[in-house]
């Protein structure tokens, strides 16, 4: 199965082979899927301690079934989801997966990843904040 252009473009980011504000691009036209709310309109935000609340967002039906089981679900734009969630949410796209990647909360603004700072590449040291 050919993999969605958007986990293409998020490896290509973590390979730093693209910049951040591609992941941006390819999130807002991709099709995405969430754990949708079972009782009203919505998806599922989760509490991280520590960590604020995110939405878990896949990039296949497929990754949502295998991490979170039958649940249910809607798929969206990426784009008309950062515009339905409130303020203060990020987004985490295939959590688990090698290719993951958060779209940050943003002040007075829907969560992006973009002007983000990657983790450090394996065996370099931390760079200083």
């Amino acid at each position: 199965m050919r993999e969605p252009e958007l986990v293409t473009v998020s490896r290509e980011v973590w390979r730093r082979r693209q910049e951040p504000s591609a992941f941006d691009r390819a999130f807002a036209q991709a099709t995405v899927y969430a754990e949708r709310l079972p009782d009203r309109p919505g998806v599922v935000a989760s509490s991280l301690p520590g960590k604020g609340r995110w939405v878990l967002a896949f990039s296949t039906l497929e990754r949502l079934e295998r991490r979170l089981g039958a649940v249910p679900w809607l798929s969206t734009t990426g784009s008309d989801l950062l515009d339905q969630l409130p303020h203060g949410l990020g987004v985490l796209l295939d959590v688990g997966d090698e290719h993951g990647l958060p779209l940050l909360p943003q002040p007075g603004g829907r969560a992006r990843f973009g002007g983000a700072r990657l983790p450090p590449r394996p065996g370099t040291a931390n760079p200083a904040p």
